[in-house]
This record gives structure tokens, sequence and C-alpha cells, in this order.
């Protein structure tokens, strides 16, 4: 028999504050965190901005060995599973160290590998630190989580590009719901901020080039999208068997009703136009939740502000939700913590999990006139309160990989 999973713990690090209250503020509130880059030096690039985060002090959050050795998005990792951690209340637990982790992250330490490739070209084998090949890795900010939380579980690292904080939430939902774990500690953690992936970005034509205000930069489905902002932060959620979480008297922000992931299998690209394997990764979300479309009250969006993307993915709703896609708000809190890759993903399910608790739906900020070919209620510019049972979280990544999850309220706690 399949067990049901609970989430019971969230925290974040984001360009908007740090810590849960800092980023529903800011999701309410519609506060962007986009604005001039103070990591390196844009002024070569076309785009200046990017959302970084401000004020993050590492020593708050990072006390066991080799700390100091970390990369940033490893200290984002560990600071974000420790509030989710302590959110859960499974600090006085014993049974806290039968449980796994699973971060997802797509760019792992670039920046400080830039320069140590800057310092080896000038210096030679002597500039390079003896941890960086540890550190550098993709799996270092779910190692260091293991070690910071005394986790002895199962546990992994996806690098599925956007979709890898969803899909390290899907893995841990699969962990416990096949009985290999009691619960799982899972999220997506990022610092992609570097001179040479914000090049990169530029010269694929993936960043914004908008000439006005900063905040407004990123516009998912306006009619004057035309890329995306970078930015960096973590998010991460403790997953629970839900008869598990209900004994300890455990809080429960949502139940997880449904997974569904597909690939276009055609290598890096743009997406295809009907959005099909966005279609398919939320049929299977819903089918394994046993809902109809018509059941769905919300959308989290991936919304990444790339034209032909939101193109898709709007075309894949109405597909999939038919006459009922007109009904739904859909909203993507990009234009708030910025393209963070994996981060962005796993903070899509931290703010459903508080739209579900809130009865409030975040807005699209930027939404002033929609792309003709973006034609649903994208809550624009300001969030609103809304009846919300159930709802879908979908993202994509340029692999291209789709993946999508449905939570619900507890059957106690629905409306």
């Amino acid at each position: 028999m399949k067990r049901r999973v609970a989430i019971t713990g969230l925290g974040t690090v984001t360009p908007v504050g740090i810590g849960l209250k800092a980023f529903w503020d800011a999701l309410r509130e519609g506060t962007a965190g986009i604005g001039p880059i103070t990591l390196f030096d844009a002024s070569p690039f076309p785009c200046q901005l990017a959302a970084e985060v401000k004020g993050f002090e590492p020593s708050l959050y990072l006390r066991h060995k080799g700390a100091g050795r970390m990369g940033r998005f490893a200290q984002f990792g560990v600071a974000a599973a420790r509030m989710a951690f302590d959110d859960a209340g499974l600090a006085a637990l014993p049974r806290a160290s039968r449980f796994g982790v699973c971060f997802g992250c797509a760019a792992s330490a670039v920046s400080e590998l830039q320069g140590s490739v800057e310092r080896f070209r000038d210096r030679g084998m002597r500039a390079i630190p003896p941890s960086l090949m540890l550190e550098s890795a993709n799996h270092a900010a779910t190692s260091h989580v293991a070690a910071a939380l005394s986790l002895e579980g199962p546990s992994t690292t996806l690098a599925s590009g956007c979709a890898a904080g969803i899909d390290a939430f899907q893995w841990a939902y699969e962990q416990i719901r096949a009985g290999f774990a009691a619960g799982v500690l899972a999220g997506g953690t990022e610092s992609p901020l570097s001179s040479y992936i914000h090049a990169a970005s530029c010269a694929a034509r993936m960043c914004t080039r908008w000439p006005g205000p900063p905040t407004q930069a990123l516009r998912p489905f306006d009619v004057l999208h035309d890329g995306w902002v970078l930015g960096e932060g973590a998010g991460a959620f403790v997953l629970e068997d839900l008869d598990y979480a209900r004994a300890r008297g455990a809080r429960i922000y949502a139940e997880v009703l449904g997974v569904g992931s597909a690939s276009g299998a055609t290598g890096p690209g743009g997406p295809d136009p009907a959005g099909l394997q966005l279609q398919a990764a939320v049929r299977r979300a819903l089918r394994q939740a046993h809902l109809d479309p018509t059941e769905i009250d919300y959308i989290g969006a991936h919304g990444n502000a790339l034209p032909d993307h939101d193109r898709a993915e709007t075309a894949a709703y109405r597909e999939v939700f038919g006459r009922h896609a007109y009904s739904i708000p859909v909203s993507s809190i990009k234009p708030i913590t910025g393209q963070a890759f994996a981060a962005a993903s796993a903070l899509q399910i931290v703010a459903g999990c508080f739209t579900l608790g809130e009865q409030f739906v975040p807005p699209t900020l930027n939404h002033d006139i929609p792309d003709p070919a973006c034609d649903l209620d994208y809550v624009p510019t300001r969030g609103r309160p809304a009846r919300v049972n159930r709802l879908l979280i979908a993202t994509s990544a340029i692999g291209p990989t789709y993946s999508a999850v449905v939570l619900g309220l507890a059957p106690d706690d629905r409306r």
C-alpha cells in the first residue's frame, strides 16, 4: 500500500530576504528582487541585472566542520535546509537520523570554479585550493546538508536544470511513498552569478535587454517579454509520511497528491510550440492524484519570460485544462526571485504551500499588456485572495525536461 506524503517544513534564502516571512511578504506585496549586478563587473554585457541574495550571514547557519570551504551555492542549501528542519520540529527527534536528503543544482560552484581557473592560468597548480575538487561538485550541497543535520537515510543529487528543484521533490516523494524513508529533506540551491555564466546567457540571447527600471525587467507572458534575469538562492522542504507526521503533531503545510515528468527527447533547444511535453508531465501528475483538471484551483507557472517558452507553456495549459484554463489563476514568481534554475523551482513549491495556507495567490509582476498568445488569467501586478484546495506547480528545463507537482490541503483543512 502506497504511503501518503505531507510537507511539514520549509526554508528559503532569496533575493528578497532570508527566511519564510521575508519571502512570503515579498510575494504578497509584489516586491521584485532584481537590481544592478554587484558580484562582478557587468559593464561589458547587454544585460547588467541580476537577482542577488543580499545580507546573507553564513555563520548563522553553518556550524559543522568544513563549512568555511563551502561554495556559495552549498552555503545557501545548508541554510535553507536548516530552516526547513527546524520549521518541521525535527531537531529533538531521534528518528530524524533516518531521514534522506536530496538537493537539485544546475550550476554548482561556478563562480568559485571560474576564479580558480583564472588563478591557475596566472599562477599554476599552487593557486588551486585542495578542497575545490569536492566543493565544486553538484553533490556538495547534499553532502553538507546530510553532515550538518546528521541525516543518514538515502541521499542523492539531481542536476536537471531548472526542473531540478521539483525533481528533487519528486524523488523525495517517491522514496517515502514506497516506504524507503520516513522522511526526506529536499530542495534546490543555486549561485550561478559569475561573469562566465552571465556571458553565456547573454550570448544565447536568453537574458533580457530591458532598458527601463530594473524591477520591471523580467516580464512573464507580457507582450514585451524578451528574456530572463539570472538569480540565486535556495528553497528547501521536509517531506514525511503523512501518518507519521500526524502522530508526532507536526504542522502540515500540504499533502502531495501527484507528480509527473516528461522529456522532449530532442536535446537542448526551444520548446515545442504546443507544449506537448509539459502537457504530458501535467497529465501524469493529475492522473497520479486521481484528479480531473477542473479540480485544480491555481497554477504556479514556470514563466521565465522567454517568449517562445511563455507561449508554449500557455498552449499546454489551454490543452490540458480546456475551457477551465480561463477560470484558473496562474502566476509566475520569477520577477521576484529571478531565474535561479533549481532554486527557482524549489521556491515555486514553497510559494505553493503558502498559497494553500493563506488562500492567497501571488501576482505575476510586470504583466502589463498580455502577449496575444498568452491569454490566461496571469494575476497581473497584484496578488489576490482565492479559494485554493488543490494547485499545480509546473516547470521546465532547457534540456528539455518538464516536471509537475499537484499539492492539496490536508483533507481536514479543505475549504
